[in-house]
């Protein structure tokens, strides 16, 4: 089928699927207060894909329906630029807040069907041929995914394995002609409520014995025994003025339980092949592709908190002072730093040795990036509280907004070039930037949706070409240095 519709999107997530939140079930998501209005802002990004379809869409090589261009294996750097174009139209819709857009599992499952030689060792062929298959299912049917690869906190100090005697992460626990069967439990499901289907793939490593834990499926959300149960909801019943951010872009964390849940075997691209699992997420330049996706989406937030933090000092007058100026152009630095680096690594990218004809970006840039992310989205933040102030905690309701108090309103909070009703809106959205409780989900989230940026830059230094500098560095040790050409002491 062509791409969705919104109205399709919707329609689809009625399907029985066992989403608890706050000890209840959630019966319809696309109504609940907890979950329409994220539902609808997801719905439109579908809708999206037919109001630009130069941008969003492209031609199926298979049917030729017109499908999202992020399900697009690259073969050139034009292609790695027709995805960036994509990716960046649907992260404007949220200002960059929609971490776990659709086009996020997209990006990750045209990497690995790109390299089925890498899926395909050891005697996994099957497996290989099931994820190829698998992506132009998600790619045909427009399909929105959600990804659980890590295992509960449950003791950090041991092997994932080991912990609650193994019975708690995600695990293997038996096989019928026709399905394997799985139970444990597994995070961080983001957009659980809203995707069609979830995926288990390679997060950290395990060890060689650790084999009924090495596993990648993906199933449909509304799976027998599989259950989410979801933190509490930043965005409840709240209106549009108040809180224009939290009402429509909660996009919710959930763990996923599996108990004794069956996976088709056409459904299951790894299965107890420790050695694979440890190497198929580098191997397949997964981390390339997915940082390029995951950097797109981080300019787009930057764009937007320096739109916020100039428009508020606008506002009130304070982008005359130096020290504001100052405050501001650090995080336009973090923008055009981000930009460039996103240019480059589309300047970069090279023909995968071994593959029809794959692109990849180059990973130096976004690996720096990746590393260094988590610290510029942290400092923006608090940037943007010093450049706003007390300014924050002086916003009237929309209630007091349509009191008798109005009139006071008015003539009070009034700012250097606007009305009070735009300042007051302004100020709101700022907030639920900084310090709603989805602006702390979203803090907490920058330092670790790419694993934390204290591992990332020790990796970065791992992974560093270590040639240049060192060369640099021999010329001067290989100089002979005589005793007779250093100047006398006087």
């Amino acid at each position: 089928m062509p791409a969705r519709t919104g109205a399709q999107f919707l329609e689809q997530l009625k399907d029985g699927r066992e989403i608890w939140l706050n000890g209840e079930r959630v019966e319809d998501v696309t109504k609940h207060p907890a979950f329409s209005g994220t539902a609808q802002s997801l719905a439109q990004l579908y809708d999206l894909q037919y109001e630009f379809p130069d941008v969003m869409l492209m031609e199926s090589p298979d049917t030729g329906d017109l499908v999202g261009v992020t399900h697009l294996i690259p073969k050139s750097r034009e292609d790695l630029d027709r995805i960036y174009r994509a990716i960046k139209l649907w992260a404007e819709q949220s200002g960059g807040l929609l971490g776990r857009s659709p086009d996020y599992l997209n990006v990750t499952f045209a990497c690995f069907a790109s390299r089925p030689d890498v899926w395909g060792r050891r005697g996994n062929e099957r497996g290989a041929e099931n994820i190829v298959q698998y992506q132009k299912f998600i790619r045909e049917e427009d399909l929105c995914l959600t990804h659980c690869i890590i295992n509960p906190q449950v003791d950090r100090s041991a092997p994932e394995a080991a912990q609650g005697a193994g019975e708690v992460s995600l695990h293997k626990v038996g096989e019928t002609q026709d399905s394997i069967i799985v139970s444990g439990a597994r995070m961080l499901a983001t957009l659980a409520p809203f995707a069609d289907e979830v995926a288990v793939y390679p997060g950290s490593s395990l060890r060689p014995e650790d084999s009924r834990y090495a596993l990648a499926f993906a199933i449909p959300m509304n799976t027998p025994g599989l259950k989410f149960i979801c933190r509490d909801s930043f965005s409840k019943a709240r209106n549009v003025f108040d809180y224009p951010l939290s009402s429509r872009f909660d996009e919710m964390d959930a763990v996923a339980i599996f108990d004794r849940v069956e996976i088709p075997k056409d459904r299951v691209f790894l299965d107890g092949d420790t050695v694979s699992y440890n190497e198929v997420i580098t191997d397949t330049n997964w981390r390339s592709y997915i940082v390029f996706q995951a950097m797109t989406r981080a300019l787009t937030k930057l764009e937007f908190a320096f739109g916020l933090g100039h428009a508020i000092a606008d506002t009130t007058g304070v982008n005359a002072y130096d020290h504001v100026q100052e405050k501001l152009g650090e995080i336009w630095s973090m923008v055009e730093l981000t930009r460039s680096a996103l240019v480059s690594a589309k300047a970069g990218a090279f023909e995968v040795p071994g593959t029809q004809g794959v692109y990849c970006p180059d990973e130096r840039p976004l690996v720096a990036l990746r590393a260094t992310m988590p610290k510029w989205m942290g400092r923006a933040v608090e940037l943007l509280k010093l450049v706003g102030g007390g300014g924050y905690m002086l916003t009237p309701s929309y209630q007091d907004m349509q009191g008798p108090m109005r009139s006071y309103i008015d003539r009070f909070y009034q700012a250097k070039n606007t009305g009070a009703e735009r300042r007051i809106r302004l100020f709101r959205l700022a907030w639920d930037f900084l310090g709603s409780d989805l602006g702390g989900r979203n803090d907490l989230y920058e330092k670790f949706y790419l694993s934390d940026s204290f591992r990332m830059t020790a990796l970065n230094y791992l992974l560093a070409d270590k040639s240049q500098g060192q060369r640099l560095v021999d010329r001067f040790l290989a100089e002979p240095v005589s005793v007779e050409s250093l100047e006398p002491i006087s």
